[in-house]
């Protein structure tokens, strides 16, 4: 019995009324209501509406019956993965990049902060180690090294020393877990990534995560402070929660730990990198993008499939440095694209493909390399657009807002194999291609690629009638 079945079967009995008589005060089939207290039948959205209705339930009744009927439609799976990356997106789309605004420069110390020996209690010791971290980075070119619990959020206290132009580098080992792991793996993983993404994003190309694989059953340590953070001065070791630190700062100690985790970091795997330079991010566009599938997500609609050698030649300015290359590069990538059918998925906004219709420019690409693309190639693209949506050659979701935020300032792609590869556009502080990130990690692949194509049809997106209306208005604008 689905969770889904056993809650409304507890919903029904607290009424205490026949099923037959339920069935015709809310105008349903009975049998409809007992094949879905058996899981042999998904009851519609507009029956459970309904029923809700009738029995009187309340809010919280009615929400937590809703989770369990979307957790019996998608799969249990799907619905956390779904959860957990809409609270991924939700949290980089509430970070401001569009411009560089007022952030406040923590004071310089007048002197190192005092070593407290042994520190109790999680306030008393994040206090404390932000105190270090801020007096650490005060130096230009410090290196810190953390091996931290997943649930630790002492890193975000590196946010602002970055955006107040401290320069520093964190080197981080992180703990993925495997496959093989009992319970939920791969939203646990996803959530560790939520933490580690506005990392990578602020740091200006500063921070790497280094993961491996944890299975169940390892050998426990013995040791009661196994997690660390090696700043140039100081080792802090600290429990798994954060309830004691002890800090140290003997010169040899520093040194043992330094060599130990870098002969580890050498054994991994380096979870993000970055590139800027348009021809590697072309590269890495090939190099993580399978040959029969394409998944997107950012503001505009991806009209790469639509672009032939032809249009893209005309797009580049005269005077670009390398223009055939580029031109070159560009071809070679959109061919992948122009082969695609049914496999080709592009999620964008409402707002963004009305400003694409407006003014032609693709966020996605330095204005500084390519123009704006003039009214009738802009008019064709969309036309050739809507007719593959409607015949269903592409899946093209225009999101609804409420329940699948968009980072403004982001293009987000991913590959079952290669991972997930997130690059900065015109939005972005520095512009198109200042900050392109690479989680080169199949598994997380594969959450996003199975969170993309469940969108088509579901609550996250607006219905294709709409998206066909507002193209065809748009079309008709350009006229």
């Amino acid at each position: 019995m689905s969770k889904f079945s056993a809650y409304l079967k507890e919903l029904l009995e607290q009424r205490g009324e026949p099923i037959a008589r339920i069935a015709k005060n809310t105008g349903l089939e009975r049998t409809s209501i007992h094949k879905a207290l058996k899981d042999e039948r998904m009851l519609p959205y507009t029956a459970l509406r309904q029923l809700g209705q009738y029995l009187q339930l309340t809010l919280p009744q009615m929400r937590e019956l809703n989770q369990y009927y979307e957790m019996l439609l998608r799969g249990e799976d799907l619905y956390y993965i779904q959860k957990t990356i809409c609270g991924l997106l939700a949290d980089l789309s509430q970070m401001h990049f569009s411009c560089q605004g007022p952030v406040l420069i923590p004071e310089r110390a007048a002197e190192a902060p005092a070593s407290p020996g042994i520190v109790y209690g999680r306030p008393q010791v994040e206090a404390a180690i932000q105190a270090v971290l801020q007096w650490e980075t005060e130096v230009e070119g410090a290196e810190l090294e953390l091996y931290l619990p997943p649930a630790c959020r002492v890193p975000d206290c590196l946010l602002p020393l970055w955006r107040a132009g401290r320069e520093f580098t964190v080197r981080q080992l992180v703990a993925f877990r495997s496959e093989q792991s009992s319970g939920d793996t791969r939203q646990e993983n996803l959530r560790r990534l939520q933490h580690l993404l506005p990392l990578s994003l602020v740091s200006g190309g500063r921070y790497f995560a280094y993961y491996y694989f944890e299975q169940n059953g390892e050998a426990v340590s013995i040791d009661p402070l196994t997690y660390f953070i090696i700043t140039p001065r100081q080792l802090i070791r600290m429990d798994a929660n954060l309830s004691v630190a002890q800090f140290q700062s003997a010169p040899e100690l520093l040194h043992l730990y330094r060599n130990r985790l870098g002969q580890i970091l050498a054994e991994c795997q380096l979870l993000n990198s970055y590139s800027n330079d348009p021809e590697l991010v072309l590269e890495a566009y090939m190099q993580g993008t399978d040959l029969d599938s394409y998944y997107v997500m950012m503001t505009q609609p991806c009209l790469g499939h639509y672009y032939t050698r032809e249009r893209i030649a005309g797009q580049f300015w005269p005077d670009v440095p390398e223009r055939e290359k580029l031109v070159e590069l560009s071809d070679r990538r959109f061919e992948r694209l122009r082969k695609l059918e049914n496999n080709y998925f592009t999620i964008f906004t409402e707002e963004g493909l009305r400003q694409f219709a407006a003014d032609g420019v693709e966020v996605d690409l330095p204005p500084e390399l390519v123009r704006p693309i003039e009214v009738p190639l802009r008019r064709q693209l969309l036309e050739e657009f809507r007719q593959d949506i409607q015949e269903e050659r592409i899946r093209a979701c225009m999101a609804d807002p409420e329940h699948l935020p968009i980072p403004p300032y982001l293009t987000i792609t991913c590959d079952p194999r290669f991972g997930v590869h997130i690059y900065a556009v015109q939005g972005f502080i520095g512009g198109a291609y200042a900050c392109n990130l690479h989680i080169e990690e199949g598994g997380i692949g594969q959450s996003f690629c199975s969170f993309i194509r469940s969108l088509p049809g579901s609550k996250f997106v607006h219905p294709k009638e709409k998206l066909l209306a507002v193209l065809d208005e748009l079309i008709g604008q350009l006229a």
